[in-house]
């Protein structure tokens, strides 16, 4: 019923906007709208979040040695070309003749200078910085070279150095941080005008410096965490692109003008198991893991909730990562199983469990979350949500200071398309781990030495193949972006996960 309700409110909400958007004023010249959920929590400094939505935002001003392809492969950014001089020294050769937005050349004192700071030890506190924390350092060969060293092997390196957007030095290093956040400098097609992320705008305009030229003359994003008021901005014509859509708002759009994106993404939803925080939960039972997984019906959110635009899933990664194993099935829906496993495991229900959770930050959560939380109460399970805005969730995510049995946490094999990337986060590797399986960690060291990319990959299979037995979080869907484009906006293309800035054209309404 309250699903039905929702699409009826979106109805309700598309009859009165199209008339709306057909009379709004003409539109300035160039200018792309988009709505997003919130704003990157360290604002313009691209090392304080990985992923949507903050990445909407950097991947317009900042550019990354390596770029990550959305079918795992890698292709040039600031770097022409890398290779392995020894299994800890990785040279990177770099593009000659770019400047910052702010005017500086860009030159291997920029790498230097960003890579070491990841590397220092308040860089490895940062998002960003957590993901390379095998980076020793730099030396510079010359200019437009300079070799990147790490403290053991790693066989994929450039991979992870795919989300780290490469900083104006001379600003960095006199602005720090804190500073830089408030005014960024990159090398990408776009540099930062205004920030009023409490007004809820940011605004981008063109980098006259940039190496990959706009066609279009500014970025507008406009914030909000309603779901309902982005459709209705899409609809009256107050923005030219909606992202992370729900599914039951698409169905709106269809048979419109409105252009329609679906993007299958390197992300598993699921709600992770703060084990290592809660050791006294009845969560440290592997079978009470199992038995959460089998008692929520998968299909149900996906081929219902989803409209048929999501998979269920039963592992850390999606197609388009290396390392995903097809043969790897999802849970089943077995009420009957999960009961059993609970009493095998001594539990006496009902029992209540916890969760931390962002809602409105992933397509339909809303909705689904209220059929897990029907489904665990069917066998026996309270499960109660607290909704946090993504800036606090993240906060105790780095330290892990969560006080919950659970919290929402993706299995993002992005950005660098690569199983071991999500799987870490959910072993002893994160720095303070949730859940830590020390019997799994020789997989993790194996992955991580291993040059061969086929022995490799059988390495990653088997890791997903234990990890779904151990049950670390509850596995739920393979994640499909959907994103709306209104008809005026031209060569819009995805490109791992945000849009190909410098393609975009504009016509008029």
């Amino acid at each position: 019923f309250g699903f039905a309700m929702s699409v009826l409110r979106h109805f309700m909400i598309f009859l009165a906007a199209v008339s709306a958007w057909h009379a709004s004023p003409a539109f300035a010249e160039k200018e792309l709208r988009m709505a997003l959920i919130s704003a990157p929590p360290s604002l313009g400094n691209p090392f304080g979040a990985i992923g949507p939505p903050s990445s909407f935002v950097w991947a317009a001003m900042f550019d990354p040695l390596v770029s990550p392809t959305d079918d795992g492969g890698l292709e040039p950014g600031l770097a022409l070309k890398w290779e392995v001089i020894t299994p800890t020294r990785w040279r990177f050769h770099l593009r000659n003749g770019i400047r910052f937005s702010n005017g500086e050349p860009f030159t291997a004192e920029a790498v230097a200078v960003t890579l070491g700071w990841l590397a220092s030890d308040e860089g490895r506190r940062s998002v960003i910085g957590s993901e390379i924390l095998a980076l020793k350092g730099t030396e510079i060969v010359d200019d437009f070279t300079i070799d990147v060293l790490t403290t053991e092997p790693d066989a994929i390196l450039p991979k992870r150095l795919t989300p780290v957007g490469i900083v104006a030095p001379k600003a960095w290093t006199e602005l720090g941080p804190e500073g830089f956040a408030q005014n960024p400098a990159g090398t990408a097609a776009f540099k930062l005008e205004s920030w009023t992320a409490r007004g809820g705008r940011i605004t981008l305009v063109a980098n006259p410096n940039a190496w990959r030229k706009p066609i279009i003359d500014r970025i507008t994003f406009s914030l909000t965490s309603d779901p309902v008021a982005r459709v209705q901005s899409l609809m009256s014509g107050a923005t030219d692109v909606g992202v992370m859509m729900g599914p039951e708002n698409i169905g709106l759009f269809e048979g419109t003008s409105f252009q329609i994106f679906e993007s299958p993404t390197p992300q598993v939803y699921a709600i992770a198991f703060n084990v290592e925080g809660r050791p006294n939960s009845i969560i440290a039972d592997r079978r009470v893991r199992q038995a959460i997984n089998y008692a929520v019906n998968k299909s149900a959110i996906t081929d219902i909730i989803m409209n048929g635009r999501m998979r269920p899933a039963g592992q850390g990664a999606t197609p388009s990562v290396f390392g995903y194993d097809p043969t790897i099935e999802p849970y089943p829906y077995d009420p009957e199983r999960a009961r059993s496993l609970l009493r095998e495991a001594g539990v006496s229900t009902p029992v209540k469990l916890t969760a931390d959770i962002v809602t409105n930050g992933l397509a339909g959560d809303a909705t689904f979350l209220a059929l897990v939380q029907q489904d665990l109460a069917n066998v026996g399970i309270e499960y109660e949500i607290y909704s946090l805005p993504f800036a606090e969730w993240l906060r105790k995510y780095v330290v892990n200071s969560f006080d919950t049995d659970m919290t929402g946490l993706s299995w993002n094999g992005a950005p660098y398309y690569d199983a071991i990337r999500a799987a870490s986060y959910f072993s002893c590797l994160k720095p303070v781990p949730f859940f830590c399986d020390r019997e799994m960690m020789p997989l993790f060291d194996a992955a991580r030495g291993e040059f061969d990319v086929e022995a490799r990959g059988a390495i990653l299979r088997e890791l997903g193949h234990r990890m779904h037995d151990e049950a670390p979080a509850l596995f739920l869907y393979e994640v499909t972006d959907l994103s709306i484009v209104a008809p005026r906006v031209r060569n819009f293309r995805v490109r791992t996960r945000v849009p190909a800035y410098e393609e975009i054209d504009m016509t008029e309404k």
